[in-house]
């Protein structure tokens, strides 16, 4: 599994972009309208975009990396989540 640790605003997401074409995978996110358009300004083509709710409702099928996943849980996780763990582990 990757990881993409790393502060606001060092390039995380065109990682991501990169590895997901890389392993063929999709990109889930918030918005992949928005999405598909920043992978178009950086230059990246052939990643799909989906939502959230498409792939925690089950209607994609495939490998797929998650944008912004602390996002992903918030809508998700039907509770007020006030912390976790993470284990960084290769």
């Amino acid at each position: 599994m990757y990881r993409i640790i790393d502060s606001r605003g060092s390039g995380k997401t065109s990682r991501l972009m990169l590895l997901a074409k890389e392993t063929n995978s999709a990109i889930a996110c918030m918005n992949p309208h928005a999405m598909r358009a920043k992978a178009h300004a950086y230059g990246i083509t052939g990643i799909e975009f989906i939502s959230y709710s498409q792939l925690f409702n089950g209607k994609y099928e495939g490998d797929v990396m998650i944008d912004e996943m602390e996002d992903f849980v918030k809508h998700y996780i039907d509770c007020k989540l006030t912390g976790y763990s993470l284990s960084n582990e290769d």
